[in-house]
């Protein structure tokens, strides 16, 4: 069944790609709390980041806004989009800092990998995940949600249109090939 919170979600996003402002407004505002969610959680891991959560959010909605008609199925496939925009400006960011004149201090994410420091340099995780799309997209989105967007299993699915089970396993054999891919960049 259904959440209310989701029908509402999925009649704004529906309005929005209609053309109604009012209603992208609204969506951005009913949403924020959670998005102030996954942007704390992508900052926690960087370390003397001169970004805010709510520049965060706010840049990440600047970028969202500016895409063309996507079609926004319901509530979890807009916060991973979110989410992946969220991660690009993090991305975007840490590269600017390490290209500039002055020496920064590398941007780290928490990982949780078996095997694995806690803390990760941004640059070897995007390589490994530029990787592992081009090996498998599918395996490369689920890393995606799950480290960037904080997304449970359940909710990778339904974002992924797959079964529960099958977004397991691929998170399992993804995880895997990931901790081999960092290790091997890290030496």
């Amino acid at each position: 069944m259904m959440k209310t919170a989701d029908v509402d979600c999925k009649a704004l996003l529906q309005a929005w790609r209609d053309g109604d402002l009012k209603a992208r407004d609204h969506l951005f505002e009913c949403l924020y709390s959670e998005l102030t969610q996954v942007s704390a959680a992508l900052l926690r891991a960087e370390r003397n980041s001169s970004l805010s959560t709510t520049d965060l959010v706010n840049e990440a909605a600047i970028r969202l806004i500016q895409l063309d008609q996507i079609d926004w199925s319901d509530k979890s496939h807009f916060l991973a989009l979110s989410a992946r925009a969220m991660r690009r400006i993090l991305i975007d960011h840490a590269r600017r800092k390490k290209s500039d004149k002055r020496h920064h201090q590398r941007v780290t994410l928490v990982t949780r990998l078996e095997g694995q420091p806690d803390r990760l340099d941004f640059d070897v995780l995007e390589k490994s995940l530029i990787r592992l799309n081009a090996i498998d997209s599918e395996k490369a989105d689920i890393v995606e949600l799950r480290y960037f967007g904080g997304l449970t299993l359940p909710e990778i699915a339904e974002v992924t249109g797959t079964s529960e089970s099958t977004v397991k396993r691929q998170w399992r054999v993804a995880r895997a090939w990931l901790v081999d891919a960092i290790a091997s960049d890290t030496r």
